[in-house]
């Protein structure tokens, strides 16, 4: 299996970008009292529309669709509608506040420095898999570490903050994620905040269905899930 980046020029016009549950319901035929199990695999869902695509973007449509060959290979795709989380600057449309701290740690003689808060965010301890938050470390102190629907990768892997959550004075932040973690991860494991991407893989043989005006343009509708 290969795995290909998605093409920069390929934007889609409109598209559904969500997470698929994995839940087992039963109701009692009696009572109408309901029991649900969360099952794993819960899994990322896309379906993409690109309409109108000229020549050229067309044909590099066609291009990374037959690289695909169906479902054989994989492709790295982020959502579009959320390419930054909240309390990014490119977000925001300005620059935090500090304390700013020096890549090496540098601090001053007098015993102070700006070493709070390096504003790369990583792990603060390792997590178990099947977590459902994460403890991370190196947010701008008492700022915005993570929007409500804000994306994070991890590991290769995508996952969404359920909740907002602004970092302690520390730079520390407890963060409530879905789906569980995928796999266990280890102390100090970076997180993806810009355009963080999942690998999937089309859900058909015949995504590469193409309407087109002969000559003119050519619209493309793809439905692709996260390949597990």
């Amino acid at each position: 299996m290969t795995e290909y980046p998605w093409p920069e020029t390929l934007r889609p016009s409109r598209m559904s970008f969500y997470l698929q549950h994995n839940t087992l319901r039963f109701a009692s035929p009696i009572t109408r009292a309901t029991q649900v199990l969360r099952r794993e695999g819960a899994r990322w869902v896309a379906e993409l529309t690109f309409d109108p695509l000229n020549r050229q973007r067309a044909g590099v449509m066609d291009g990374l669709l037959a690289a695909l060959a169906g479902s054989v290979n994989t492709v790295r795709l982020y959502d579009w509608r959320r390419e930054y989380r909240s309390g990014d600057p490119r977000a925001q449309g300005d620059v935090p506040s500090g304390p700013y701290s020096f890549s090496d740690a540098t601090i001053f003689t007098d015993g102070t420095g700006l070493v709070v808060g390096s504003g790369n965010p990583a792990l603060a301890a390792g997590a178990a898999r099947g977590a459902l938050s994460i403890e991370t470390a190196g947010w701008y102190p008492s700022q915005i570490a993570v929007g409500a629907g804000d994306y994070i990768g991890l590991a290769g892997r995508l996952y969404i903050a359920t909740q907002a959550v602004t970092a302690t004075a520390a730079g520390t932040a407890s963060i409530p994620i879905a789906p569980p973690l995928r796999a266990a991860a280890a102390l100090a494991e970076p997180l993806v905040l810009s355009q963080p991407t999942v690998a999937m893989r089309l859900v058909s043989d015949d995504e590469g269905a193409n309407p087109t005006s002969p000559g003119r343009f050519s619209s493309y509708t793809l439905s692709l899930e996260e390949a597990l």
